[in-house]
């Protein structure tokens, strides 16, 4: 009885190892242009990443007060957003902005200055995102 038990458990564990995930998240980006070859600095570009929308850090997980548009900047590094509809208002959520920011960064190298549109992120649709030195 315990062989049997110790087999079948270790057959559970085997298969859940190379179970395939049920949903796979991957962030949608589009227009990724790449404007120029010289890397912010990581340390500022992170603290503006969380400046969007008033700020998100910490266990804010959405853009509060669904603005028209919203600027993160810390030093010489800026984000900007927009959304794609004229009109629209920004809710998109810090997953999303991070995954996005990454996508675009495979793109263009980590760093590298870009603009791009997010897929989602508005209340209509997409939003625009220019990632720039100041």
């Amino acid at each position: 009885m315990q062989f049997a038990t110790i087999f079948y458990t270790l057959s559970v564990l085997f298969l859940c190892a190379f179970a395939a995930p049920l949903e796979v998240r991957q962030e949608t980006v589009s227009n990724v242009k790449c404007t120029s070859k010289t890397a912010l600095d990581f340390h500022t570009s992170n603290v503006a990443l969380l400046q969007i929308c008033g700020g998100i850090a910490g266990s804010i997980q959405k853009c509060q007060g669904s603005p028209t548009s919203t600027v993160g900047q810390s030093g010489n590094v800026r984000f900007t957003i927009t959304p794609v509809v004229k009109g629209d208002t920004i809710n998109i959520s810090k997953g999303r902005w991070e995954q996005g920011i990454k996508a675009a960064f495979a793109v263009c190298g980590q760093n590298i200055p870009f603009t791009a549109t997010f897929a989602g992120g508005a209340t209509k649709g997409d939003v625009n995102v220019v990632y720039e030195s100041v």
